[in-house]
């Protein structure tokens, strides 16, 4: 029983062993190939297999510049990645990742561990990191939970949030991803990024969203209107036992209607519907805390996690951040404050 790194795996089999195995919507073989259209770089993998059968595996991308290689499982905006195992092979896939990092010149390597497998100890054991940057998650445990458990469970501002929406007579809609709602969600994204100071996704985003996904089944946008008009989105996407709260964006008008508080009310909905055990809020920041207690007020349960980080610290300083952030865009290398 060996580890290798692979590029050419057999997605069917990888797409199998993901579905039957406990893992993230990262680690998805749709959101995988949307990776792959969205950075226009190929995945690699290191698997694990015991007579032909897959039993553990890591993905991974890695990002090429005359500084050297970035590695990220996963990149892009803070996606989970790490190991996926149905049998104890972890050390094999770390000691195989270790190789590698020594084996090529490596400026950064990030493993963003699964906060859901709370498993860090794994890392810890038989990763080579330098240092480790801890991050938080909210979610919710819809497990056994009915719509009222949740209505219930909620605290008094977010449920006056969500009435408040309901009596200006806001509708919820399921629209298709078609070019008219792709250019005002995007429009609304990149004008609330920019109040804030965020970075925005790519142009392209949404159009490989629709190429490597299929919606009502892998995602579902909710749109809110009032008056006949469009004023927020969300973008949900499902894996496994998952539902993600991925993406929201609103009018700068509509933040007093409490239109996205209706949106998430209707995908919580959604979700139960479905079956859906974990409803995940995502990663929030240590300075976060009107975002913290935002998601904090939905019963949010938090859960903490960490970036595994080699690198190469030194060099890293001597590049610079400008120079970083324009030869590595969308991949993690360290935290800023280190540099």
């Amino acid at each position: 029983m060996n580890a290798e790194v692979i590029k050419n795996i057999d997605y069917v089999e990888y797409e199998n062993f993901i579905k039957n195995n406990f893992s993230s919507f990262y680690h998805s073989k749709s959101h995988i190939l949307f990776l792959k259209d969205l950075l226009k770089i190929e995945p690699n993998f290191i698997q694990v297999k015991e007579k032909d059968e897959i039993i553990g595996l890591m993905p991974f991308f890695i990002k090429k510049s005359k500084h050297g290689l970035v590695i990220n499982s996963l990149p892009f905006f803070g996606s989970y990645g790490g190991i996926v195992s149905k049998n104890d092979c972890t050390k094999l896939i770390l000691n195989e990742l270790n190789n590698f990092n020594l084996e090529n010149d490596i400026l950064s390597s990030v493993i963003v561990s699964n906060p859901f497998l709370q498993n860090e100890s794994m890392y810890e054991d038989h990763y080579s990191y330098t240092f480790k940057d801890q991050r938080l998650i909210q979610y919710l445990d819809l497990k056994n939970k009915s719509e009222n458990d949740l209505w219930n469970s909620l605290e008094q501002r977010v449920r006056r949030a969500v009435r408040k929406s309901q009596k200006l007579n806001i509708t919820v809609t399921n629209p298709e991803l078609s070019d008219e709602v792709i250019d005002e969600f995007y429009n609304m994204h990149i004008t609330e990024m920019q109040s804030k100071g965020g970075k925005n996704k790519p142009k392209e985003f949404f159009q490989k969203i629709k190429e490597n996904f299929t919606i009502h089944r892998d995602y579902e946008i909710f749109c809110a209107q009032y008056n006949e008009e469009n004023i927020s989105y969300l973008l949900v996407f499902y894996h496994n036992n998952f539902a993600e709260y991925y993406m929201p964006a609103y009018t700068s008008e509509s933040k007093n209607t409490q239109s996205t508080s209706l949106l998430i009310w209707s995908s919580i909905k959604s979700s139960v519907q479905q079956k859906v055990d974990f409803y995940n809020f995502g990663g929030t920041w240590k300075n976060q805390s009107e975002l913290y207690r935002f998601k904090r007020g939905w019963n949010a349960i938090d859960f903490n996690y960490n970036y595994y980080i080699n690198c190469d610290l030194k060099k890293i300083k001597e590049i610079g951040i400008d120079e970083l952030s324009k030869n590595y865009e969308f991949f993690y290398i360290v935290p800023f404050n280190k540099i």
